[in-house]
């Protein structure tokens, strides 16, 4: 059995709002998760010939999707203005969930609207200070091949 090829290449990516939209990655961000949801839907399906002599069947399909980012790392004076900006105005900023491989190798990046939903700041002591960013989806997310 060969090992499998591993990737540590995930980031996710902010977009800068403007017309020819730039994204960056959030300096001082070091952890990061995405969880992608499909929200279902069910009804129990009887069988037609024999409706009472054979288990029902569920049937389920997928009502809506979401997605939910969480970012952590150490508070940099680079990217401030942008965390604070985005939880003071509530918009919505386009985002880019990347897979930073080649396309042979699955690469490529789900783009959507998001809002962020929460920012914490801490600090222990005089060590540097913290932040934790849950970020929540807006609208549909669609997914880009690497090129």
């Amino acid at each position: 059995m060969a090992d499998p090829t591993l990737t540590s290449k995930f980031v996710i990516l902010l977009g800068d709002g403007q017309e020819s939209e730039a994204f960056a990655w959030p300096c001082g961000a070091e952890a990061r998760s995405v969880t992608l949801t499909n929200a279902t839907g069910e009804t129990v399906v009887l069988d037609c010939t024999d409706p009472t002599g054979t288990v029902a069947a569920m049937k389920r399909w997928v009502e809506s999707q979401d997605t939910q980012v969480s970012i952590s790392g150490r508070v940099s004076t680079e990217a401030w203005d942008t965390w604070k900006d985005w939880a003071d105005d509530g918009s919505e900023k386009n985002i880019r969930l990347v897979l930073d491989e080649d396309a042979a190798d699955g690469g490529g990046y789900w783009s959507l609207p998001a809002i962020l939903q929460q920012l914490e700041i801490g600090q222990t002591g005089t060590s540097t200070a913290t932040f934790t960013a849950t970020i929540v989806g807006a609208g549909r997310r669609t997914w880009t091949d690497a090129s």
